[in-house]
């Protein structure tokens, strides 16, 4: 036992014994025995009253200071310099940013209820819409600078394996993508991400998710964008909707796999705002889709991690025929290269591209007349826990998979602060 362990335990000791000293008779050789302890660990026992004091003064601090005892506020700052390189492009530099705010509440220790706000101005390069939908930045979402309500959803347990998620905002289906998902810390591309068929599901419905055990859950769920319209059309049942059914197991930390299975309704298009201009089926007719994606990631080694995914979706464009789509995607994922907490990111793959056609054509072509590939790698230096910088390149390869477009790059720096 050390010195201040010793005084530790002779500080409880003495405070029960003055708490005592009222109620009965000590014997005087105690009380010598006492002060002869008191006195020899004088400097002891002043060292630990004042660390007691500070402490108690800290607390006192955070108890005053704290947003709340029960509800969480996070941040995202996203600041990025961006400029596109190619023949149809506008080589022009700009200077964006994206914000977030998020407000997470529990009543039970076991439930959540979050509300998100966002704001930016990230607007999309030009050729998205005159070229093509590939190569846009994962964070871009213009709101003209005004805040607003991107998500409420409230989540809580039946049980110990089911969970029931409900969101007039929102949705629970997360890409099985850990190193690449998230906007401000993994892919600079909005494709790179997550598989676009994700983008098909509807914001705003229930989910549920049960888990057979700690390795395997299924997740379902529906959702409608229009909910809250009572207008013909419209409304929790009719308009535009989606369903969804996830599987996914996870082995360990270091393995995943993941199926997902969407079912989706639009009365005008079934784009998912990545790929040629011919894959989001934008007729301005009711389409029904069927998508299904494969999605795996497996961590071999501290420093890698290799993953990627398939998805196909077999479109019903009514009163005209059906439509093939597919994409993929090969990731490569190298954690704490050059320092803890740093990523490399490189993805190679294919975004959506219409393969085929029954019935009718799109711009005189039942499919897209080529292959183009996404190339992108990305490096995040993390400066602090909460400050990264990552410096990225996306490179698109006849784009609109169409050889006669010339190959454009797009570069960003992208700066997240988070809190």
């Amino acid at each position: 036992m050390t010195r201040y362990e010793f005084a530790t335990a002779l500080n409880a000791f003495l405070t029960a014994i003055q708490q005592q000293l009222n109620n009965q008779k000590i014997a005087p050789e105690d009380l010598v025995i006492i002060k002869r302890l008191q006195s020899e660990f004088d400097a002891e026992l002043g060292i630990l009253k004042q660390q007691i004091n500070s402490i108690e003064t800290r607390i006192t601090d955070l108890e005053t200071e704290q947003f709340s005892a029960t509800t969480q506020l996070t941040g995202e700052a996203i600041f990025a310099l961006s400029d596109d390189f190619g023949e149809k492009t506008n080589d022009n530099l700009v200077f964006q940013y994206r914000t977030q705010l998020g407000l997470r509440t529990s009543f039970t220790g076991e439930d959540s209820l979050r509300m998100t706000l966002r704001s930016g101005n990230a607007e999309q390069f030009s050729y998205v819409e005159n070229l093509t939908s590939e190569g846009r930045l994962g964070f871009d979402g213009d709101s003209d600078d005004r805040l607003g309500l991107s998500r409420v959803s409230y989540e809580f347990p039946i049980g110990d394996r089911i969970s029931v998620f409900i969101a007039p905002i929102g949705d629970d289906v997360n890409a099985s993508n850990p190193f690449f998902r998230d906007r401000g810390t993994g892919s600079i591309s909005r494709f790179g991400r997550q598989n676009p068929i994700y983008r098909l599901i509807e914001s705003g419905g229930i989910g549920l998710e049960y888990e057979f055990n700690d390795r395997l859950s299924l997740g379902l769920g529906y959702y409608n964008q229009e909910a809250e319209d009572s207008k013909s059309g419209d409304g929790l049942f009719n308009g535009d909707y989606s369903a969804s059914a996830k599987l996914e197991f996870e082995p360990n930390e270091q393995f995943l796999l993941a199926l997902l299975y969407v079912h989706a309704y639009n009365d005008t298009n079934l784009a998912t705002g990545t790929g040629s201009l011919r894959s989001q089926l934008d007729l301005n007719r009711p389409v029904i889709g069927n998508s299904y994606s494969l999605e795996t990631s497996w961590q071999l080694h501290p420093n890698f991690a290799i993953g990627g995914w398939v998805g196909f979706t077999d479109a019903i464009v009514l009163n005209l025929g059906e439509a093939d789509v597919w994409n993929y995607a090969l990731t490569l994922a190298f954690p704490d290269v050059g320092g803890e907490g740093n990523l490399l990111g490189v993805i190679v793959g294919q975004e959506p591209k219409l393969t085929n056609t029954s019935g009718f054509l799109i711009d005189g072509k039942k499919s897209d007349p080529d292959t183009s590939l996404h190339l992108e790698a990305f490096y995040r230096y993390q400066i602090r826990d909460n400050i990264s910088i990552t410096p990225g390149l996306i490179w698109i390869t006849a784009p609109d998979h169409n050889n006669d477009n010339g190959d454009f790059v797009v570069l960003t720096i992208r700066t997240t602060f988070d809190f």
